[in-house]
């Protein structure tokens, strides 16, 4: 019994130091596990990259690597990373089944990783998912949600957050607050050269434009919105581009200009190899090209239109 007493002390004392040592400062987390995420985020880095080209399928790729490597080493920020990274790539797609699916995933891990940003990005893309879906409501509750986490921690808006939060509003009708919204998209989207993003926030400033009749405002916009998509090399977005100063101009009843418009459109479409597209574009040219007396032109593409229509149903 008196070993036992003359130990005690001294043990305690180790114990105690053990302890302090242990609470100053944590041990280097492994090589091997630097390693890892470093090669995550560089696979992440090259997934960005290919999504702001265009390339989704090599993107979503890239994206499933990063999120093996993440897994690899339980790093649950970047395994939530990982899954809202996915979760755009397959709501860009149309998959919005998978998109929220990894959405909610994102959201699952970021809360265990206490990850604010992730968290609110997660809600970003669920709102999307619900903008797609047209679940206006929903897409306002999980926004406004991202917003909160936003303000929460002091953040600015997200320039995507803002997009789509002016979307919801463009979508109920209150085209002030949507233009409000779109405006400082933009404004953010300019300062950090984000070309793509800027060309959406000018394709919907021109909508509201457009919605309220201003006519010369939402041609200036569309125009605007072309811009910034050669700019960014966006095939889809050009595109969509033309097809909107196309249908402006006819709006403004100048048939011709429209006319001229629609072609480039359709020209891009069928570059793009998007059906869908290409037959929207080609019944605006049909009717188009009719009110113009060019009769021959309005029945091929109308014959074009039902062949398309034909090999995608």
């Amino acid at each position: 019994m008196a070993s036992s007493k003359r130990f005690t002390a001294p043990l305690l004392v180790l114990l105690a130091t053990v302890a302090i040592v242990g609470c100053s400062s944590a041990p280097d987390p492994p090589e091997y596990e630097v390693e890892t995420k470093n090669r995550a985020s560089q696979l992440a880095e090259y997934g960005n990259a290919r999504f702001e080209a265009g390339d989704y399928e090599m993107a979503r790729r890239f994206f499933e690597e990063a999120l093996r490597e993440n897994i690899s080493v339980d790093h649950l920020p970047g395994i939530a990373k990982s899954h809202n990274s996915l979760s755009r790539v397959y709501a860009i797609t149309g998959n919005v089944e998978q998109a929220a699916e990894r959405a909610e995933l994102a959201l699952e891990f970021a809360r265990i990783a206490d990850d604010r940003e992730q968290e609110m990005q997660a809600h970003v893309n669920l709102g999307e998912v619900a903008l797609r879906n047209g679940e206006t409501d929903a897409a306002r509750a999980a926004l406004e949600e991202a917003q909160r986490i936003a303000e929460e921690q002091d953040e600015p808006l997200d320039p995507i957050l803002l997009h789509n939060l002016g979307t919801v509003y463009a979508q109920s009708g209150d085209l002030d607050q949507a233009e409000t919204y779109f405006d400082q998209a933009r404004s953010a989207n300019e300062e950090a050269g984000n070309w793509r993003e800027l060309a959406s926030n000018y394709y919907m400033l021109a909508s509201i434009a457009s919605r309220q009749n201003d006519f010369e405002t939402a041609q200036t916009r569309a125009e605007s919105a072309l811009e910034s998509d050669k700019r960014a090399e966006h095939a889809p977005g050009i595109a969509a581009d033309l097809f909107a100063l196309g249908k402006i101009r006819a709006r403004r009843d100048d048939d011709n200009d429209a006319y001229q418009y629609y072609l480039r459109s359709l020209r891009v479409y069928l570059a793009v190899n998007d059906a869908r597209g290409s037959a929207e574009v080609l019944a605006e040219l049909e009717t188009t090209a009719a009110r113009l007396g060019k009769d021959s032109e309005a029945e091929e593409f109308g014959a074009q239109r039902q062949r398309i229509l034909e090999a995608i149903q």
